[in-house]
């Protein structure tokens, strides 16, 4: 009798197990909920001034470094705007930091400074747009990010969110 018990028990159990590992299996690359979570690169911090006038000579990989700096010592609107020269030069990572920028779920308001910055609120078209442009560089770790902001927008649609309804018109 107590073996009857048990067996639908360790059944049950065993199929939650596979289905967790399933899961987590399928789950993307871990990517930093902010890009100033990102590693520091083993590079010297340049001086905006030396950004401004050396970007076009610099490659997309020295752009993107110079922009998680500026990030991490606390410039996200600099930061923002090497992330975007970046991604211009083809950098699929820094089309994706800008993405998460603008993303409703990693948007930070505390990180920009108000009277300088025109990051006031997230802006999920914005973050579509970039992470569109980050997968057509190749970054496939935007694609998971992109279907959970879509995931997003429906929710907000149903619960009667006109500007939810009308991005997601434009996306479709």
């Amino acid at each position: 009798m107590k073996t009857k018990v048990w067996l639908p028990i360790l059944i049950l159990a065993g199929a939650v197990g596979a289905g967790g590992f399933w899961y987590f299996a399928q789950s993307p690359a871990p990517f930093p909920a902010s890009p100033g979570d990102a590693p520091a690169p083993d590079v010297e911090a340049l001086s905006w001034e030396e950004l401004r006038s050396g970007v076009e000579a610099m490659d997309r990989l020295e752009i993107r470094q110079q922009a998680v700096l500026l990030f991490q010592s606390g410039d996200p609107d600099q930061a923002f705007l090497m992330f975007k020269q970046a991604a211009s030069k083809g950098d699929g990572w820094s089309a994706r930091a800008v993405g998460l920028m603008y993303d409703p779920a990693t948007f930070a308001a505390e990180d920009f400074a108000p009277e300088h910055t025109a990051f006031s609120k997230p802006n999920p078209r914005k973050a579509l747009q970039w992470y569109d442009k980050a997968i057509e560089q190749g970054d496939a770790d935007a694609r998971p990010l992109r279907e959970r902001l879509i995931a997003h927008l429906r929710e907000a649609a149903a619960a009667g969110d006109a500007e939810a309804d009308r991005i997601l018109k434009r996306v479709q």
